[in-house]
């Protein structure tokens, strides 16, 4: 179904295509009817992934606050952009979606793993309109050179592991089972892979790019005083539970399998002091870590944490009368 772009998307729970152009975008919105110049969250979710593993997020989230979430071009029910899936492209194209959606600021963004790399960009191209930010398992401009989860002595142990059955996100997540079911199906799809190829191929461009950018420890930071919470998952038990998979599936020889524990003993440390990097974008901020064990797919498996960093922002902005 296509909404007209006149049609109201701050009343009412609704879910439809939205004409950006050169193309449509789904959109999806939910929770009370908005009322003037209130904060909304818009959720970005990270490579190769689909809006519908956020329907818990949005579910605890709806009571309270009005909650914007999307596909992205080629996925889902969105169609397919005649232009690569760069950051940047992306970040122009979620403009344009919430502009044709009359979705005025201000805005919570809330971004989970490479969603941290758009929403800055999203933020470089709208720096007034971002009230706050909650991070989520985030990626930032130095993650790759700190921690390349894509180098080969991670790939060789997993080789051939499913991750779903791994990490045991079918039985961990907290959707429904209706919502695991459209989400499942959905990331399953032929024309969903496809895209998420593509956007692979386009993903480790954008790190430099945004890092060009300089919004890290500028004084005074970027966002001045404006709320920022970053919330650590728990990545390496992910890795862990894939590892241990991959000896049951017999990958990897000695050498290789010890070089893939020597990342993980380091991993945390690493990882903690990325997501810590980020924070300097405030004078404002709120470190959380999600239970141990909680994955890097935390809006699955742990939402009530992204929930509590959500409210956090909302209570700093009331606290200014914003």
């Amino acid at each position: 179904m296509t909404r007209n772009t006149a049609e109201k998307w701050d009343i009412g729970e609704k879910a439809g295509l939205v004409n950006i152009g050169t193309h449509k975008l789904w959109l999806h919105a939910s929770g009370p009817d908005r009322k003037p110049k209130a904060p909304v969250v818009i959720i970005i979710q990270g490579l190769a992934s689909s809006e519908k593993g956020w329907a818990a997020v949005e579910r605890l989230l709806s009571p309270s606050i009005r909650v914007y979430a999307y596909e992205r071009s080629g996925y889902g029910e969105s169609e397919p952009s005649p232009d690569p899936p760069t950051a940047t492209t992306i970040a122009h194209e979620l403009d344009l979606l919430i502009k044709q959606a009359r979705i005025s600021p201000p805005y919570i963004i809330v971004a989970h793993s490479w969603g941290g790399i758009l929403s800055r960009e999203f933020l470089a191209l709208r720096p007034n309109d971002v009230a706050g930010m909650v991070f989520v398992e985030a990626n930032q401009e130095h993650t790759l050179e700190i921690l390349d989860w894509r180098q080969p002595a991670l790939a060789v142990m997993q080789v051939s592991v499913d991750s779903i059955s791994a990490t045991g996100l079918a039985k961990t997540n907290q959707l429904t089972p209706e919502e695991w079911q459209l989400y499942r199906a959905t990331e399953s799809s032929p024309a969903f892979q496809k895209q998420a190829a593509i956007e692979f191929a386009e993903y480790p461009k954008g790190f430099q790019i945004l890092g060009s950018k300089g919004q890290l420890y500028q004084d005074p930071p970027f966002l001045g005083t404006r709320p920022v919470c970053v919330t650590k998952g728990d990545n390496r038990a992910d890795l862990q539970k894939m590892y241990d998979a991959g000896v049951t599936l017999a990958n990897g020889n000695a050498r290789e399998r010890e070089a893939y524990l020597e990342i993980l003993r380091t991993w945390d440390v690493k990882d903690r002091g990325l997501q810590f990097e980020i924070l300097s974008l405030s004078s404002t901020g709120r470190y959380l870590e999600s239970p141990k064990g909680a994955g890097h797919n935390v809006q699955l498996t742990h939402p009530e944490t992204i929930v509590e960093g959500v409210q956090w922002v909302l209570s700093q902005l009331q606290g200014d009368n914003c």
